[in-house]
C-alpha cells in the first residue's frame, strides 16, 4: 500500500502527468534546501536511500496485494523532509527500472512514498518531547505509513473516477473489489494495520539500536541527548 505497481497505459494521463509535475517540482524545491550539503551528508543520504531500495525491492504478498516494507518513517526522521523527498524520487525511479510499476507512475509513487516519509520528521518532533525517542520513531512510522496508504487509495479512486477503464488493471480491480461491500473495514483495514504494525516494530528495533550505538543520529527527545547533526548536513536536516 506504499507503492503503485501499475504498468504504463493504465492510469489516465491527467492523473500521472499531474503527479509527475508535482514530483519534479518537489525535487527542485528540495534541492534548494539541500544545496549546502557536504560529502558526508550526501554519503549518509545515499546509504539510507540504498537501504530503503533494498527493503522495497522485496514485496510481501498480502492476499491480492503486494505490500512493500519501506523504512520510510526512520529514513524521514533521520534525513529531514527535503532530503527524504529526493531519496523517495530516486528509489521510485530505480524500482520502475526493475519493473515495479511503470514509468508513468514514477511521479505518483514519489508523492505517495515521499509525502508519507516527509511527515514522519515533524510528527516525531512532537512525540519525542513526550516519550522516549525509539517509541516516537515507531509511532511516527505508523503515521507515515497510514498517510501513504491513504494517498495510495486516493490515487486509485481518482483514476477510476476520471477513467473507468482503469479498473480493468489487475491491481486496481482487486483494490476496488476489496473496497466494495464494506470489505475495507472487514478485511483490508486489519491487513493494513498488521502491515503498519510490522513496519513500526521494525522502526522501533532500528531506533533502539541507534539510540544505543549512535544516539547523535536521532533528533533529540525525552531519552537523552539532543541529537547532534550529521557532519556536513544541510540546514534543513536540523529542522
Amino acid at each position: 500500500m506504499s507503492h503503485l505497481h501499475i504498468p504504463d497505459g493504465v492510469l489516465p494521463p491527467l492523473v500521472w502527468i499531474a503527479g509527475l509535475l508535482l514530483a519534479l517540482a518537489g525535487v527542485l524545491v528540495s534541492a534548494a534546501f539541500t544545496r549546502g550539503a557536504g560529502p558526508q551528508r550526501i554519503a549518509f543520504q545515499s546509504a539510507l536511500g540504498g537501504l530503503m531500495l533494498a527493503v522495497m525491492a522485496i514485496p510481501v504478498p498480502i492476499t491480492a496485494f503486494d505490500y512493500c516494507m519501506t523504512l520510510a518513517g526512520p529514513v524521514g526522521i533521520l534525513l529531514g523532509p527535503a532530503s527524504t523527498f529526493q531519496v523517495s524520487f530516486v528509489v521510485t525511479v530505480i524500482l520502475a527500472l526493475m519493473g515495479q510499476g511503470g514509468f508513468t507512475v514514477i511521479g505518483l509513487n514519489t508523492l505517495v512514498l515521499g509525502l508519507g516519509a516527509m511527515s514522519a520528521r515533524p510528527v516525531y518532533g512532537v512525540l519525542a518531547r513526550r516519550m522516549k525517542r525509539p517509541h516516537a520513531v515507531a509511532l511516527s512510522t505508523a503515521f507515515s505509513q497510514l498517510l501513504s496508504s491513504a494517498l495510495w487509495i486516493a490515487v486509485l479512486a481518482a483514476s477510476v473516477k476520471l477513467s473507468p477503464a482503469t479498473a480493468a488493471d489487475e491491481e486496481v480491480h482487486h483494490t476496488l473489489r476489496w473496497l466494495q461491500g464494506g470489505a475495507l473495514v472487514a478485511l483490508l483495514a486489519p491487513l493494513l494495520l498488521v502491515a503498519v504494525a510490522v513496519e513500526s516494530l521494525l522502526a522501533l528495533g532500528l531506533a533502539h539500536f541507534l539510540d544505543r550505538v549512535r544516539p547523535d543520529l536521532l533528533p533529540g527527545g525525552a531519552s537523552g541527548a539532543s541529537g547532534a547533526a550529521v557532519p556536513g548536513e544541510a540546514p534543513e536536516a536540523r529542522s
